[in-house]
């Protein structure tokens, strides 16, 4: 019974690690999007957050392990810890896309008009998934976490005819144009992780995972 509550605790430990992160994560992507609309410089706190989602991914792989080792722990609860993992992961990889959006101008140059719009909207879907992976996670809520991947299909749809349109009609300015479809590129992997960390949870939940080629 003692091992049991320890375990719990440890458990409990975990999901108050991934609570923080999904908090850093969330606001991480969100000021890197609209610095990015609004020609804001926002590299080095975005940089900031980033790091403090790796330190955080690197404590929950540490403490999964101790968990395994110490206490063996098996069915739901062993489930359990390695969406832990997966989860913590992808929302590190929020935070490492979002800082490469955040720095995309300083390094090529190019910022301007061209694809905002297509970028605003996929900003926006992009939060979105993120808000309900997140929430999907947090409220155990297995429909929720289906739903994710239904949105990610919309932003593949605009990510491949905004490539099309890039093609047909590009802009003069190059660099414009390289700085816009990296940002795009960045925001459908951000959706693709809101997906992956939405599968972790329907994996801990109901022990499958979201299939991706449905």
């Amino acid at each position: 019974m003692e091992k049991a509550r320890l375990l719990d605790k440890g458990l409990n430990e975990l999901s108050d690690l991934l609570d923080e992160m999904a908090k850093i994560a969330e606001k991480t992507v969100s000021a890197s999007i609209q610095a990015y609309l609004e020609g804001g410089d926002i590299d080095l706190q975005v940089r900031q957050w980033s790091d403090t989602l790796i330190n955080y991914n690197n404590q929950v792989g540490e403490k999964a392990i101790e968990l395994i080792a110490r206490y063996q722990p098996v069915a739901n609860d062993l489930r359990t810890i390695r969406a832990c993992i997966e989860i913590s992961y992808n929302l590190s990889r929020f935070g490492r896309y979002a800082y490469d959006i955040s720095t995309i101008h300083k390094t090529i140059g190019g910022r301007g008009e061209y694809g905002r719009e297509v970028v605003s909207e996929m900003g926006e879907r992009t939060m979105k998934m993120i808000k309900a992976s997140i929430k999907a996670y947090r409220t155990k809520d297995a429909r929720l976490a289906e739903e994710v991947s239904e949105e990610d299909r919309i932003i593949d749809q605009l990510y491949f005819k905004h490539l099309r349109d890039c093609v047909k009609n590009p802009p003069r300015d190059v660099e414009q144009l390289i700085t816009d479809i990296l940002t795009v590129r960045h925001l459908e992997r951000i959706a693709d992780h809101a997906v992956d960390l939405a599968s972790s949870t329907l994996y801990m939940i109901k022990g499958q995972k979201i299939s991706k080629w449905r």
